[in-house]
């Protein structure tokens, strides 16, 4: 695949059609990266600057060059290895300037975030140029949460992920940069019997897998500490397992303010209960499947499924799951292309 350079106007540099490895990741509901290693010599030295662009024609994703390392030895010759994150890594040079507190829709509360710190901010130097908000759909849910000097990209990901949702930032060809909330397509054959996507040793089509399941670091239970100080803390509990089946948290949410009276009790006991709610998500069952699967055979990333899709797995063993599609790593080297998907159920277990 060819990698298109453009400086930090967006401007072509460079066209680079042969490297020694490329290791490209996307991910659903958090920040992808990349790796190049090329062959060193002026031109690729010249064009491979931190700060520069690259894109892909099969791909609306763009990376950022952040990391530039040179090497050179007489036996195996000189390389250039270029690293760095997509796109939605400019968020993260924003943090959430002033305390604000969410009480609307998804789409609202993702678009408040990015005007008033990124888009429109207050202080015109903080102004991300050329950046606009847009949505596919009207997302189901609501948001209550006080947020104060997180990172941009971390808060809009965490309520992404919170919401089982999408988050991107891609670039057009009128140099728009587009901050965008999506949902994948279901694929299994729950949802569409004849033309679902599936990959498993029925259809010669996953060649490993690695499934895991871990609840060592498993909670249900928090104990959410708000202001005060001592016995006149204001606490509340989220969740209500019992017994054996009861594992606890307990969340400092002293950051999150009533602001003397301005917020009322029962909207900032709300406000701490979704702190809790956030914080349990840390703390579900760690479960995944990662497959190394056949690229080009029968079912093809790009074009039967997408990142953020579900689709079905099934190993040698029985075990069938229908998870989202939340990473997808894409590698060429000397023995060929290869694509890696990594999975997550909804629930957090399958």
């Amino acid at each position: 695949m060819d990698l298109y350079i453009t400086n930090t106007k967006f401007e072509l540099v460079g066209v680079i059609d042969s490297y020694t490895s490329l290791i490209w990741t996307e991910r659903y509901n958090n920040c992808g990266d990349f790796e190049i290693m090329i062959s060193a010599n002026d031109k690729n030295i010249d064009i491979l600057q931190n700060g520069y662009y690259i894109k892909r024609t099969d791909s609306d994703r763009v990376g950022i060059i952040e990391t530039k390392t040179t090497q050179t030895n007489e036996e195996t010759g000189d390389y250039i290895i270029v690293s760095g994150r997509m796109l939605e890594s400019i968020l993260d040079r924003r943090i959430i300037w002033q305390q604000t507190t969410l009480n609307g829709s998804i789409n609202e509360s993702v678009h408040r975030l990015l005007i008033e710190n990124a888009i429109s901010p207050g202080i015109k130097a903080r102004t991300i140029p050329n950046l606009t908000f847009i949505t596919q759909e009207e997302f189901e849910g609501k948001v209550e949460m006080q947020v104060t000097g997180d990172s941009l990209l971390t808060v809009i990901l965490d309520i992404c992920k919170m919401f089982g949702l999408g988050f991107k930032v891609t670039l057009s060809t009128t140099n728009v940069i587009t901050a965008c909330l999506y949902k994948g397509a279901d694929r299994s054959y729950q949802q569409n019997e004849n033309s679902y996507v599936e990959f498993s040793p029925d259809f010669d089509n996953l060649i490993s897998s690695n499934f895991m399941t871990s609840s060592q670091n498993y909670r249900n239970v928090a104990l959410v500490a708000g202001e005060g100080e001592g016995l006149d803390r204001k606490t509340i509990p989220v969740g209500a397992a019992e017994g054996m089946e009861r594992y606890e948290l307990y969340v400092d949410a002293r950051d999150v303010s009533s602001n003397e009276g301005e917020i009322t009790e029962q909207e900032y006991l709300t406000l701490l209960r979704e702190r809790g709610k956030e914080k349990l998500l840390e703390y579900l069952t760690e479960t995944y499947f990662e497959a190394d699967i056949e690229p080009r055979f029968m079912f093809q990333y790009r074009k039967d499924y997408m990142l953020g899709d579900i689709i079905i797995l099934k190993n040698e063993y029985g075990i069938t799951a229908y998870p989202r599609i939340i990473e997808v790593i894409e590698s060429e080297d000397e023995t060929g292309y290869k694509v890696v998907p990594t999975f997550e159920s909804e629930e957090g277990k399958f």
